[in-house]
C-alpha cells in the first residue's frame, strides 16, 4: 500500500540524486536518523516562514518523523 505522501517523497530523492547531493543527503540523514522527532519539530517551527513558497509541500512531508526514514531508504536505492 502506498503512502499519501509517497510520491511526492519519490520526487524529492530523484530531485537531490539529480542535483548531485545524494552523497550529502545520505550523510545528513544517517546523521539525523536518530532525531528524526526533533528534526520533524524543526521543519514544523520553520514551516510558517517556508509558507506559500515551492518548499513548503516538502516541510509539509518532512514534519512526519517516518518520512524522514523513507526519504533514507529512497535515497539509498
Amino acid at each position: 500500500m502506498e503512502e499519501a505522501g509517497e510520491p511526492q517523497l519519490t520526487q524529492l530523492a530523484h530531485t537531490i540524486t539529480q542535483a548531485g547531493w545524494r552523497p550529502a543527503a545520505l550523510l545528513m540523514l544517517d546523521l539525523l536518523g536518530p532525531l528524526d522527532v526533533i528534526s520533524s519539530q524543526a521543519v514544523l517551527f520553520a514551516r510558517p516562514l517556508l509558507h506559500g513558497t515551492s518548499l513548503d509541500p516538502y516541510a509539509q512531508m518532512l514534519s512526519e518523523p517516518a518520512n524522514w526514514h523513507r526519504l533514507r531508504q529512497l535515497l539509498a536505492l
